[in-house]
């Protein structure tokens, strides 16, 4: 699958390449009607990012079709829309063109989803050793920090390495943390200390594609 190459402006200078989804992140394509459509993203280059429609897109937009589109995705900074054209070469297929205007939509603190997800935890001791691994489960997830239904033995303060699955086969994220809070429920407020790049990139992704789907309920419940 062939991607765009490096861009020179007027003046023959490079320019820097626009933000980009990550592989396989979930993302949203705004079409010219106002239609939207869930996508995975399938192929990244500098200026290009190639796209699978999780739904057939409908009129107007058909095989063949290169016409102005959106693509709305979670980035480090915030929720990032690149304005470009796309060309859909097949019913499920969309090879978008990265343009120049762009908008983030910059959050200090993300929001905040409530899921269900399986999370371990192990309590790291003063000299840096890393006790047994504890199954819990999520209450909430945002981007700096997550809600545990337990384990009530952690006290706040508390370092903890964690493993959480956003998705069923795929690789858990790998993190370390603090407890930041405990509640009279037994619930475990957990701080995000350390945390790679790429599973930043994956867990923000899963943040705005949940908050997609409870907008949606939320619009289909009031229809």
């Amino acid at each position: 699958m062939r991607l765009l190459g490096r861009r020179r402006d007027k003046r023959g200078r490079r320019r820097s390449p626009p933000p980009r989804p990550a592989l396989r992140q979930p993302a949203l394509l705004r079409l010219p009607d106002g239609e939207q459509l869930d996508a995975r993203v399938v192929g990244v280059g500098e200026r290009e990012v190639v796209l699978a429609l999780l739904l057939e897109a409908t009129d107007p937009v058909r095989p063949g079709d290169v016409v102005e589109m959106e693509l709305e995705f979670g980035g480090p900074r915030g929720l990032v829309t690149v304005r470009g054209r796309g060309a859909v070469e097949e019913e499920d297929l969309v090879r978008f063109e990265l343009g120049d205007e762009i908008e983030i939509q910059q959050r200090r603190d993300f929001v905040r989803v409530r899921v269900v997800r399986p999370l371990a935890l192990a309590p790291i001791d003063e000299d840096g050793r890393v006790g047994a691994w504890i199954n819990t489960l999520t209450v909430n997830i945002s981007g700096n920090g997550l809600l545990a239904s337990g384990p009530d033995t952690l006290e706040p303060d508390t370092e903890v390495r964690f493993r959480l699955r956003l998705r069923e086969g795929e690789t858990p994220i790998h993190g370390t943390g603090v407890v930041a809070r405990a509640s009279d429920e037994g619930h475990r407020g957990i701080r995000y200390v350390e945390l790679d790049e790429p599973d930043r990139r994956r867990l923000i992704a899963f943040i705005f594609e949940r908050e997609r789907i409870a907008r949606r309920m939320t619009r289909d419940r009031e229809l």
